[in-house]
């Protein structure tokens, strides 16, 4: 059972995560969120520094559930081909199925210096890193080509996910982000399949 302290924070994280989705980071307010957390303002600081401490700590609790996630539908799977399509399919449900969250993190954190020196961002860095080790996999098994650099291989494949859902939430969420889910996958392979398989 979880105490007083860690469920009043993750009160004020969801208040947090709803306002500033609704209003940006820029407009949103410190009283904003206490109001929508149902505390006193005083009782913020308490648990965050100021604005900015709190936004960065949004992501803390979603990529911890992103990697869970992750980790359950990759269990069991042995090769890097499956493993890769199960990543590019997870990484576009857990967006779509986050999108206040998605729009926090694609359009305002990940575009900011201060993301990358944010306590939560090694937790995105283990995330990358997994990818990186299904890619040399992949080059181990002969799937995907030797010639071919892991890490720019990594960073084109996170690169085309990120690109697709941004432009999923400037379209107001318009499409199925899943839509093309098999097409991606395709036009990924071809850019980095050996020649052999």
């Amino acid at each position: 059972m979880l105490n007083k302290k860690v469920l009043r924070k993750q009160q004020i994280l969801q208040a947090a995560l709803e306002v500033f989705g609704n209003s940006g980071f820029q407009t949103a307010g410190i009283s904003d969120i206490a109001r929508k957390a149902k505390i006193a303002e005083g009782t913020l600081y308490f648990y965050f520094k100021n604005k900015e401490d709190l936004f960065f700590s949004i992501p803390a609790q979603r990529i911890a559930e992103f990697c869970e996630g992750l980790e359950l539908h990759l269990q069991g799977m042995n090769e890097a081909p499956g493993k890769l399509r199960k990543i590019i399919w997870f990484y576009l449900y857990f967006f779509k199925t986050n999108p206040v969250y998605a729009r926090i993190l694609m359009l305002e954190m990940s575009v900011s210096k201060r993301f990358s020196k944010a306590i939560t961002f090694d937790r995105v860095k283990a995330f990358t890193d997994l990818v990186l080790g299904i890619i040399k996999e992949g080059q181990e098994e002969g799937f995907i080509r030797k010639d071919r650099d892991a890490c720019l291989v990594r960073d084109i494949l996170l690169a085309v996910l990120e690109y697709r859902v941004a432009r999923w939430l400037l379209n107001e969420e318009s499409c199925d982000l899943l839509e093309n889910y098999s097409e991606i996958c395709d036009f990924i392979f071809d850019g980095i399949k050996s020649k052999l398989t």
